[in-house]
């Protein structure tokens, strides 16, 4: 997987430390500018990869929004709801959730990657989110032994 570090969204944000792995505060990416080749609505669809090193238990949730936003410098507002998606326990360790591609609502250049935790999460492991170049389904999402914590793809020993 190639992973260009202008699109990443989480590398190793955690739960426990509100400005990790991306985060500009708890639960909030900063703004990811979409290049030339990534036009929404222009090209083809953009692939998006979301992981979660340590899974989720059954009755455990996250939510993640994808907000958008106009303009040629980096957008100082909130930004609008392209769109959201609750992701159920039970999730394995390093596994994939949420979209594959960008959602068709996204039209604007910027977006921001938000996620809340259910109340009833206790698992621990950290979020990777980022736009990739190419679709991963059916190739690493089915790969029960790779994991892809801040950026780095590891192999975990299974039993």
């Amino acid at each position: 997987m190639i992973i260009d570090s202008n699109l990443v969204f989480f590398d190793g944000a955690t739960k426990d430390n509100a400005t990790s792995g991306g985060q500009v505060e708890a639960g909030k990416s900063d703004w990811v500018p979409l290049t030339g080749f990534l036009n929404p609505g222009q090209v083809g669809p953009i692939p998006i990869h979301i992981c979660l090193s340590g899974g989720l238990q059954s009755g455990e949730s996250l939510t993640f929004t994808l907000k958008m936003a106009d303009g040629k410098e980096k957008p100082t507002d909130e930004g609008e709801e392209a769109g959201s998606m609750e992701v159920k326990g039970p999730v394995r360790p390093g596994g994939t959730v949420a979209w594959r591609f960008i959602p068709r609502g996204v039209t604007k250049p910027w977006l921001k990657l938000e996620l809340t935790e259910g109340d009833d999460l206790t698992s621990t492991g950290s979020v990777f989110a980022a736009i990739v170049r190419e679709d991963l389904t059916g190739s690493y999402q089915d790969n029960t032994d790779l994991l892809i914590d801040k950026g780095k793809p590891q192999y975990q020993a299974t039993a």
